[in-house]
């Protein structure tokens, strides 16, 4: 998938399915050899798509998924239709029914600052130091491509990281033996802590910065980060309602609805 037609081809079918609210059957075309191509194809996407950007989930890749010596995150984007405040009843969430749904429990950074220029890679102590914000997080993964995690890293960054939404609520002093807790009409589904993310919350941070600089994206005061799941990955139909709490403290709600239409080529 080297040519610029083919790219741009594949943006536009996943952009119509999102606009549309329509469930594909597959990925649109050859799957991309690598995430370089993945983010081409995601970026051909990002320039369709009438909305402001307000920020970016991160997402992790395990071992077996990437070759020795790439990043352990990608990205995708996050935009401001999707992204609410929740400090009362349960906020409408869209999903792809017929595609691929889930919720996942999150720790979301707020930077309060511009990001300044830096000489080579972010480092996790350097990240931490930043003026930020730490808040409670349910991330709406969904995307058109029901088997999406299956197909892998290169498909999910391709498709705007498989991200739909975020619903973001109380903030927290820290994140440190705070423990989050994903509950699915009134079931508890899952529980963790910010261990629960490889190499920790603010790798995934400086990894995402230093992806985001290499494609030529500034990071303003404001941006939100998605950190990645807490508690797992947790499949939702239309009509559910997810809770996600700290134990011991405040919570947030959504609701899903169905987003569209039946499946589509």
């Amino acid at each position: 998938m080297n040519d610029r037609a083919t790219v741009e081809a594949t943006a536009d079918v996943l952009i119509a399915a999102r606009r549309d609210g329509r469930a594909l059957t597959g990925f649109p075309g050859a799957t991309p050899g690598d995430m370089t191509e993945s983010y081409r194809i995601q970026e051909a996407a990002i320039a369709r798509w009438s909305d402001d950007l307000v920020g970016w989930k991160i997402g992790y890749i395990a071992p077996d998924r990437r070759k020795p010596g790439e990043p352990d995150r990608l990205v995708g984007p996050i935009w401001s239709s999707g992204c609410h405040r929740s400090d009362g009843p349960p906020v409408e969430a869209g999903i792809f029914a017929d595609g691929f749904a889930a919720v996942e429990a999150e720790f979301v950074v707020r930077l309060d600052q511009d990001l300044p220029e830096h000489e080579g890679a972010w480092t996790a102590a350097e990240v931490a130091q930043l003026d930020q914000q730490l808040l409670v997080g349910i991330e709406v993964a969904s995307s058109p491509i029901p088997d999406i995690n299956t197909l892998g890293p290169t498909v999910i960054a391709a498709d705007f990281g498989n991200n739909n939404g975020l619903l973001i609520g109380p903030e927290l002093a820290d994140h440190a033996g705070v423990v989050l807790a994903c509950v699915i009409d009134g079931e508890l589904v899952g529980e963790g802590t910010a261990d629960n993310l490889p190499g920790g919350l603010h790798h995934g941070l400086a990894t995402a910065l230093d992806l985001l600089a290499d494609r030529g994206h500034s990071v303003r005061s404001g941006t939100l980060f998605a950190t990645g799941a807490i508690t797992g990955i947790h499949s939702i139909r239309p009509g559910q309602h997810c809770r996600v709490e700290v134990r011991g403290g405040p919570s947030l709600e959504l609701r899903t609805a169905d987003l569209g239409s039946p499946t589509g080529a």
